[in-house]
């Protein structure tokens, strides 16, 4: 890879970061032009990398998928992977968050997110599988639900500090896990 193309490959990682940033702190419709200037990098270079707010938050999801294969395959190796992998998200409530506000942009039925979906589903899937195999989770626990497991775990981001956030989410997960029964 030669040095022009290196930088254009950093470049576009210090706008996803910079935006992952931002709407944290002011939401996914932030100004454009926040992420910009937390970039420290042109409006052109922006714009070269990214036709626009969808494109970006495109590029967030597509980033956020291969973390998210990443820790699958990770887990895939535990009878009860599925469930570490729901727990690993205390320790990304940050980036949970954001994520989850990147999947309210773009329209579900947009083919693109379709897709995406579908690529999320097939990940999750094989974690899922096994840990009914195993009677870990209920049988009828699916790929859709995972996103309903995540919303849960977003609530916990109402506590004010890190600390706070973590207990938060610690408990949700322990209330999900182990339900409300005494």
């Amino acid at each position: 890879m030669s040095t022009r193309q290196e930088n254009a490959v950093q470049n576009r990682q210090i706008f996803l970061n910079a935006a992952t940033d931002i709407f944290r702190l002011h939401g996914i419709n932030a100004p454009l032009q926040l992420v910009i200037n937390q970039a420290k990098l042109g409006r052109a270079t922006f714009y070269r990398n990214f036709k626009d707010r969808r494109a970006l938050v495109l590029a967030l999801i597509e980033q956020a998928l291969e973390r998210l294969e990443k820790k699958a395959y990770y887990y895939s190796q535990f009878n009860d992977g599925f469930v570490q992998l729901i727990q690993s998200h205390i320790d990304h409530l940050p980036d949970l968050t954001a994520l989850m506000e990147y999947w309210r942009v773009i329209e579900r039925s947009d083919p693109i997110m379709i897709e995406i979906y579908q690529r999320r589903d097939s990940i999750l899937q094989p974690l899922i599988d096994k840990a009914i195999a195993h009677k870990i989770c209920r049988s009828d626990l699916t790929p859709k639900d995972y996103a309903m497991l995540t919303a849960i775990l977003r609530s916990s981001f109402q506590g004010l500090t890190d600390y706070e956030q973590r207990a938060l989410a610690s408990r949700a997960i322990d209330l999900l896990l182990n339900g409300m029964r005494a």
